[in-house]
């Protein structure tokens, strides 16, 4: 009866101690678990703080939007810089030779009646007589008519590669003179441009404010580099606007009149003011005709 006893004491103390071991291996596996998704909070948390740190959150202030004639002026422009791209260059001898240029007038005929449309195809070269890749020359294509006393613009197209077609409109009976002149190589054009986007301190304005017997002049413009008090003149038509330095004890109706005069400044290089020297008309000139047309 004893060993009996002893037996069932023996095997309670024994299932007694497997789930005491059961219970603590499920809390610990829970508390690892516990501890690794505290520890993942902890650290995004962390993190976040760290991002906000990192990156502050700025309050986005809305632009004021372009009004209708700004957009249309961003436009144009737009359109002016693609097609006058930069064309740097190493000499002049590689710019546009209008004496080296050939002109050719497509399907020619003895003569032509009014209305029709005479086509001349343009091919540029350089001073050394190697063909231009290239476009943007600045050209002037004229028709006149002496007996009429008229004339008319031809129309100029580029391919963008030194060939041009110039397409001219007949729109009077007999004999019309036809020319083709080269105002400015594509590398000048290019230069001009990029000059004129360059800066608008070329120009010295000085304005005039009278106030009953006395007067001074401050300094105007376009754009003014100042911390000065600023007098603003907006053009209602085109919104720009033009400042002048307000002159102390005057109000900025005193302003009365304007003067200019020339900075002596200039965006060209050397290289670039050395494509605008006069010539005479023979280099200038590309192609110079006469056609006759009939009714």
């Amino acid at each position: 009866m004893s060993s009996n006893t002893m037996l069932q004491k023996m095997l309670l103390i024994l299932i007694s101690f497997s789930v005491v071991t059961w219970m603590i291996f499920i809390i610990s596996q829970n508390f690892t678990k516990l501890w690794s998704a505290l520890n993942l909070s902890i650290s995004v948390h962390y993190w976040n703080n760290s991002a906000k740190s990192l990156f502050p959150k700025t309050s986005l202030i809305p632009l004021k939007p372009l009004t209708e004639t700004e957009l249309r002026i961003k436009e144009i422009i737009e359109k002016l810089d693609q097609q006058i791209p930069p064309r740097p260059f190493t000499h002049v001898n590689t710019t546009t030779s209008a004496t080296h240029s050939t002109a050719t007038i497509l399907n020619p005929r003895d003569t032509y009646c009014r209305g029709d449309q005479l086509d001349i195809l343009l091919e540029v070269r350089d001073h050394l007589g190697k063909r231009k890749q290239y476009g943007g020359d600045f050209l002037r294509a004229r028709m006149s008519s002496p007996a009429l006393m008229a004339g008319a613009s031809g129309k100029v197209m580029d391919f963008n590669n030194g060939t041009y077609l110039v397409s001219f409109t007949l729109f009077w009976e007999g004999q019309v003179s036809l020319s083709l002149l080269l105002i400015h190589p594509s590398e000048g054009a290019s230069a001009l441009w990029r000059a004129r986007n360059q800066g608008y301190d070329k120009i010295i304005y000085k304005g005039k404010f009278v106030n009953g017997t006395s007067h001074v002049f401050t300094e105007c413009g376009l754009t003014l580099n100042s911390s000065a008090e600023l007098c603003e003149y907006l053009d209602d038509r085109d919104q720009e606007a033009f400042y002048c330095m307000k002159p102390q004890h005057m109000p900025c109706e005193a302003l009365t009149y304007m003067t200019t005069r020339n900075r002596e400044v200039s965006y060209l290089t050397e290289k670039e003011n050395s494509l605008f020297h006069r010539m005479a008309p023979g280099e200038t000139s590309i192609a110079g005709n006469q056609v006759q047309s009939g009714s």
